[in-house]
């Protein structure tokens, strides 16, 4: 799962789109930046007691065919760090404002929340603008608007954590200085090296203002600056999160919500992660077992898949895997948790969970060529988030409300699942970070339902591991005038899908009616 919730609804898909089907492990061809990538910290204090947006160069690469000034405009949102004390140390948001051909012809435009928490759209917005993104900005004929929340990305500052990431590669094959590294041992380091991060992190950031809150009050502040009466938010996997808290925070700047994958405020993520994987897992399973030609082709897959789980337990084997953006090779090892975490990660891709039976019976044959290219594009996800704002956001309104012991508790429930989440940053670490983290701990508030009457459509896969359609149907329960559809055969995200889509630019066309969803009985099963 990598650091957290998720690492964006397309991020995820445009990479793995590079290694998929055969194409080559290596990095695509570099767009030349439009300017030089502003520096990730304010060099010197600067302080602020209200919010205002300042144009500029835009700071990270744009999708080919997007020109500063042409179709799309760039800035920072200038904010207060934190907002209940002001005037606050300055932190600054880097915004895209991107126009469909021809310009918009509907006054409010769509916001785009992204995911993770941490996860940033612009900094690989250009590998996957055309394919997600552009085709809701033409097919709504408004503008989409696209940023770094507070802490990610490009915005400053950011809550990154380098020598993680440098440690995170240099354990990828469990030998360190020379020597093999046992498990314990390595997760020992790693969580040191998340204290130390963050230890580096408070002395250029106040943790606890970086939450989703202090967000929803962004998203509130970019839509005065920009001079909008209302806007369309579009949230994805956390980004629903952030939505809601919105929706609850600011209704009266908001004309619709899309929310997808959704992430419900009162649920508890690490908790309930065991049991959502198992789902999905198990829908595969027995999807395939009861499909003739999945069956014939892939027969008694579940045997197989858990013996090939036992086998690389046993029998780790060592592989050499490319990141697809950079080039550059790792030498990993590969055991059964890590085929456990790779079926897991693939299961939020649509198109690529049907290559998974096939990919399992490949594993189980020691042919493992197809799953390293597929490994390489998820690696490169890492050039994306922000870990430091990952956890500021979960020590602060998750953590709080949840327990080791109850972590502990539905683990047990699922022992096939102990070793890829035990001491995961998705699982057991997240309690041992926060402990220490500093990040404060958010109102009883941040833990309950959203109650609201603004339009929202609920969108939700049913193969999703991490998002389950449970939550999306908890969630609508509290929205009066929402609209819930579960898509079938779907992963994490089915806005990324043809019929989500369609739906959900039927919805932004009139959100006061549930859009047609003829198109859900057309779908394909697995």
């Amino acid at each position: 799962m990598k650091a957290g919730l998720v690492n964006g609804i397309a991020l995820a898909g445009a990479l793995l789109a590079l290694a998929a089907c055969g194409a080559p492990a290596t990095a695509p061809a570099a767009t030349p930046p439009a300017v030089t990538p502003a520096p990730r910290h304010t060099p010197t204090p600067e302080f602020v007691s209200a919010a205002r947006f300042e144009p500029a160069a835009c700071p990270f690469v744009l999708p080919e065919g997007y020109t500063q000034g042409e179709n799309v405009d760039c800035g920072w949102l200038v904010v207060p760090e934190n907002r209940g004390t002001l005037p606050s140390r300055v932190i600054r948001l880097a915004v895209g404002i991107f126009h469909p051909d021809g310009g918009a012809v509907a006054p409010d435009p769509i916001i785009y929340l992204s995911g993770g928490p941490g996860s940033s759209a612009p900094e690989l917005i250009r590998y996957q603008f055309d394919d997600f993104f552009a085709p809701v900005m033409e097919g709504a004929r408004r503008d989409l608007i696209l940023f770094d929340q507070r802490g990610v990305g490009v915005s400053r500052p950011a809550l990154d954590c380098p020598d993680v990431d440098v440690l995170l590669l240099d354990l990828s094959d469990r030998v360190r200085e020379g020597r093999p590294a046992s498990e314990q041992e390595t997760g020992e380091l790693v969580l040191e090296a998340y204290l130390a991060c963050g230890e580096s992190l408070r002395r250029a950031a106040d943790l606890a203002a970086y939450n989703s809150a202090a967000s929803a009050a962004d998203v509130n502040d970019l839509r005065l600056a920009l001079g909008y009466g209302q806007v369309n938010l579009w949230g994805a996997s956390y980004g629903t999160r952030l939505a809601l808290t919105v929706m609850r925070d600011y209704p009266e700047g908001l004309r619709s919500v899309v929310l997808d994958s959704v992430y419900p405020p009162d649920a508890d993520l690490y908790v309930e992660t065991p049991a959502n994987f198992s789902r999905s897992l198990d829908l595969l399973l027995n999807s395939c077992a009861a499909n003739p030609v999945c069956d014939e082709n892939y027969p008694d897959l579940r045997t197989v898949f858990f013996d090939t789980v036992e086998r690389l337990d046993a029998a780790p084997v060592t592989r050499t895997i490319t990141d697809t953006l950079t080039g550059q090779g790792y030498t990993t090892m590969f055991d059964g948790d890590a085929l456990m975490g790779f079926v897991f990660q693939v299961l939020y891709e649509t198109e690529l969970k049907y290559m998974l039976p096939e990919l399992i019976y490949d594993a189980s044959q020691n042919d493992l060529a197809a799953i390293d290219r597929i490994r390489g594009a998820l690696l490169a996800q890492r050039a994306a988030v922000s870990p430091g704002m990952m956890f500021s956001v979960q020590c602060h309104e998750e953590v709080p409300f949840s327990s080791p012991e109850a972590f502990d508790a539905a683990l047990a429930r699922y022992p096939e699942l102990t070793g890829l989440f035990e001491r995961a940053a998705a699982g057991g670490l997240a309690y041992r970070v926060c402990a220490e983290w500093g990040a404060g701990q958010a109102d009883a508030l941040e833990n309950q339902p959203v109650t609201s009457d603004v339009p929202a459509l609920v969108l939700a896969g049913e193969f999703d591991p991490v998002t389950p359609p449970a939550w999306g149907r908890h969630v609508a329960e509290t929205l009066s005038n929402g609209y819930l559809f579960e898509y079938p055969g779907v992963g994490h995200g089915a806005s990324a899908q043809d019929c989500g889509r369609e739906m959900m630019l039927a919805f932004l066309d009139d959100p006061t009616v549930a859009p047609d969803d003829g198109c859900i009985a057309r779908m394909g099963r697995p």
